[in-house]
C-alpha cells in the first residue's frame, strides 16, 4: 500500500493497493464551505454502473447512512476518466492532461471547491459486484463507502482489450446533490458522413436493407459490446423516436443497428446495416438516424436521412 498526503482546498489522502492483478485506488477530499443541497440533473448509467450504484446505496442504507443521488456532472467526470485510462493505458487519479479528480469534477460543472469530494478507482474487474467487494474489503475504500458527508455519486467504466487491465472503473463522490448539468468538454467521439444506400421505393409490407457508413473522426475507437464505447445508430429528428412502423429486427424501436465490426479505429469507417418493413399504408415516410454511444454521448448530426416511398 502506498500513501501520500497533499492539500488543495482541504486534505487529500491517496491509497493504492495491488492484489491478484486487480488495482483499486481512492482519493478522499474535503472542503468545508457551502454545503447547499439541490436536485441533480438526469444522468445515464449503463447496466453494470447501475448495479454498482444500487449495491453502494444498499450498503450505505444498511449502515444508516444517506443514499447517494446520481449526479449528471459527477457521472460525466467519471465516464471521461474511465475512458481516458482505458484508451491511454494508465491508472492514476491524475489524468494525463495533469488534472486532479477535483479539477475534473469542477470542469464538468460540479461545485467541487465548496463541498466534500472523493474518487475511487478500480481496474481488472468486469462485474460491478466484484468492484464493490474489492472496495469494501480495503480499509481506505471502505472509508469512502461509509463517509457520512457524501450525498451524490457519479460512475463510469470503460474497456480496452489492449490495455493492461482491460476494464477501468471510476466513482466520483460529492457532498451536495447539484442541479447543474454536465459541462461540455471533448470526450473524443466524433463522426462524419461516409455513404448511405439510396432512398427505397417499396410495396406495402415489403422489406429492404439500409446501409450507412460513418467515418470515425475522433481520437477514440468504437468497441462493439463495451458499454460507453459501442457506437449505435439511433433515430433522430427528434432523437430517440420509436419507429414501430418501420422496425424489423432492430436492437430496439429507436436503435436500428450497431457496427458490423468489433472495432472501428480513428480514421476508419463504421458500417451499420438494418432492415425496414414498409408500412401497410401507401405514402412517404422519413427516417433520420444519428450515431450514439448510449450512456456517453450523441455523435454529430451528419444528415443521414432516408425518404421511404410506399406505393
Amino acid at each position: 500500500m502506498q500513501r501520500r498526503k497533499r492539500r488543495r482546498d482541504g486534505m487529500f489522502r491517496t491509497l493504492r493497493t495491488l492484489a491478484g492483478g486487480v488495482l483499486a485506488t481512492i482519493v478522499l477530499g474535503s472542503s468545508l464551505a457551502g454545503l447547499a443541497s439541490s436536485r441533480a440533473g438526469a444522468a445515464t448509467l449503463d447496466s453494470e454502473e447501475t448495479v454498482l450504484q444500487h449495491v453502494v446505496n444498499a450498503f450505505r442504507a444498511s449502515k444508516g447512512l444517506p443514499t447517494l443521488a446520481v449526479s449528471d456532472t459527477l457521472t460525466f467526470s467519471a465516464k471521461w476518466m474511465a475512458q481516458d485510462m482505458a484508451v491511454y493505458n494508465y491508472f492514476s487519479h491524475t489524468s494525463l492532461d495533469g488534472r486532479t479528480s477535483t479539477q475534473r469534477m469542477a470542469d464538468a460543472g460540479y461545485p467541487a471547491a465548496s463541498t466534500w469530494t472523493g474518487e475511487t478507482l478500480a481496474a481488472g474487474h468486469t462485474a460491478a459486484r466484484a468492484v464493490f467487494d474489492g472496495w469494501v474489503n480495503s480499509p481506505g475504500h471502505y472509508a469512502a463507502l461509509v463517509d457520512p458527508n457524501y450525498r451524490a455519486i457519479g460512475l463510469g467504466r470503460a474497456y480496452n482489450a489492449g490495455s493492461s487491465y482491460a476494464t477501468y472503473w471510476v466513482a466520483n463522490f460529492g457532498g451536495v446533490v447539484d442541479a447543474a448539468t454536465a459541462s461540455s468538454f471533448d470526450l473524443g467521439y466524433h463522426a462524419r458522413f461516409g455513404v448511405q444506400t439510396a432512398d427505397p421505393v417499396l410495396a406495402p409490407g415489403q422489406t429492404t436493407m439500409l446501409v450507412v457508413a460513418l467515418l470515425n473522426t475522433g481520437y477514440r475507437g468504437w468497441y462493439l459490446g463495451n458499454p460507453g464505447q459501442q457506437v449505435n445508430i439511433g433515430t433522430a429528428s427528434p432523437l430517440d423516436t420509436p419507429r414501430p412502423d418501420l422496425a424489423v429486427g432492430w436492437m430496439n424501436l429507436s436503435r436500428p443497428a450497431t457496427t458490423t465490426t468489433p472495432y472501428v479505429g480513428p480514421g476508419q469507417d463504421g458500417w451499420f446495416r438494418f432492415t425496414i418493413k414498409a408500412p401497410a399504408t401507401p405514402g412517404t415516410y422519413r427516417l433520420a438516424v444519428r450515431g450514439v454511444i448510449d450512456g456517453t454521448t450523441w455523435l454529430e448530426d451528419t444528415g443521414v436521412v432516408w425518404t421511404i416511398t410506399v406505393r
